[in-house]
C-alpha cells in the first residue's frame, strides 16, 4: 500500500495536519495507496513529525497558495492497495495542458503512479483496459499537485507536437482490447522440434 516518490519539498495547508491555519514546509516522500480512496502522501515536517495518507489537495509547492477541491485534482480513486510509481525519462520535466474539472492549468511532469492486482482474485478494475488509469502527478503553475489520467493531459513539445497539439481533432478513443501474443494460429503443441521452424 505504500511507495517511495521522487522527493518533493513543498508545503501542506496546516488545517491538514493541526488545529493551526497556515502553512507548514514539509518533504513529501511517499505515497499510500488504498482501493477506492484518494491518493495519500507520506510527509515529513520541518518539526519532524511524520504524517502519512495526507491527500494531494493538501500539498502545494507555493506557500500561500489556495486550494482546489479533492475531486478537481484527482478524478478518479487509487484502483487497488498496491501501487507501482514509476519516473518515464520521457515525461521528466515535460509541460503539459491540465484538464481538470472546471479548469485548466499548465503543469510539470513529476511521476506517474500505476496499480497491480491485489491479488489474483481481486482484480477490480486493474486488468479491464476500458476502466484501469494511471495517474501521472503533475506540479501545476499554482503550485497545486495533480493526479490526472492520460486522456486529461495534453503534453505540450515544442520539437516534436509543435506549437498547438489538438488530441481532440484526431477522434483517440478509449482501449478497450486485450492483447495476447500466444494464440491457436500458432499450435506448437504436437511439435517435435526444440527450435520451432517458421
Amino acid at each position: 500500500m505504500n511507495a517511495d516518490i521522487p522527493l518533493l519539498k513543498c508545503f501542506v495547508r496546516a488545517h491538514f495536519i493541526s488545529d493551526r491555519l497556515g502553512y507548514d514546509e514539509v518533504y513529501a516522500f511517499g505515497i499510500q495507496s488504498v482501493k477506492g480512496r484518494a491518493l495519500g502522501f507520506h510527509v515529513m515536517t520541518k518539526h519532524g513529525a511524520h504524517y502519512r495518507n495526507v491527500p494531494i489537495h493538501a500539498l502545494t509547492t507555493q506557500d500561500g497558495e489556495p486550494g482546489r477541491l479533492l475531486n478537481q485534482v484527482q478524478l478518479w480513486d487509487c484502483f487497488s492497495n498496491r501501487p507501482v510509481v514509476h519516473v518515464f525519462d520521457y515525461l521528466r520535466d515535460h509541460q503539459a495542458r491540465c484538464l481538470m474539472r472546471g479548469s485548466e492549468e499548465i503543469g510539470t511532469y513529476l511521476f506517474t503512479v500505476d496499480w497491480l492486482p491485489d491479488d489474483a482474485v481481486h482484480t477490480g478494475f486493474v486488468l479491464q483496459p476500458d476502466q484501469n488509469k494511471c495517474a501521472h502527478v503533475l506540479e501545476l503553475e499554482s503550485g497545486n499537485l495533480v493526479a490526472l489520467p492520460t486522456n486529461r493531459i495534453i503534453w505540450l513539445d515544442g520539437y516534436f507536437i509543435g506549437k498547438k497539439p489538438d488530441p481532440k481533432s484526431q477522434r483517440y478513443r478509449t482501449q478497450e482490447d486485450v492483447y495476447q501474443a500466444e494464440s491457436l494460429l500458432f499450435d506448437v503443441s504436437k511439435a517435435e522440434e526444440y527450435m520451432y521452424d517458421d
